[in-house]
């Protein structure tokens, strides 16, 4: 039973393109027979002109004598300040629990994109801590190069000589 389907499949597949072959002469008969659009002369356009009477115009000439309007001078603008950055918490972590791999330095907690590669044992500094609902705690942390993001708390452990 299983031969007689595969036999019947095979030959609806190699039929298929056989029947497409075999009409091709067909299409083409029918396609020379359609007759060739005839060219129909095109009706002349009339310019489109209103009368001097219709309507008064809404705009008004430009007085040539009169000088041309000046501008004031921009209002003074305030100089941007440059944002404070988080102080730290004075508390210290070390990247850890990783196995040798270290950890992402991210832009925001949990699903923020990656700002710097952690190495295992680096030490940063704490300036916020943040627990995430489903996530759990995350800290905003920055590294001695700078670098500032969160990390996740679960790769991070008190660093030698400070208290959480």
């Amino acid at each position: 039973m299983l031969s007689l389907l595969k036999a019947i499949i095979i030959l609806a597949l190699l039929g298929v393109p056989v029947l497409v072959v075999l009409s091709v002469p067909r299409f083409m008969e029918l396609a020379s027979s359609v007759p060739a659009p005839t060219s129909v002369p095109l009706a002349t356009s009339v310019p489109f002109r209103l009368d001097a009477t219709s309507a008064p115009s809404r705009f008004v000439g430009i007085d040539s004598s009169a000088p041309p309007p000046t501008l004031a001078a921009p209002a003074a603008t305030a100089t941007a300040q440059p944002t404070p950055r988080p102080t730290p918490t004075g508390e210290r972590v070390v990247v850890a629990n990783t196995d040798g791999r270290g950890a992402v330095l991210r832009a925001e907690p949990v699903t923020g994109r990656p700002v710097a590669a952690l190495h295992e044992e680096q030490i940063l500094d704490v300036l916020e801590r943040r627990n995430v609902p489903g996530s759990g705690d995350w800290l905003r942390v920055r590294a001695a190069d700078g670098a500032e993001g969160w990390i996740t708390g679960l790769v991070a452990r008190p660093a030698p000589g400070t208290t959480p």
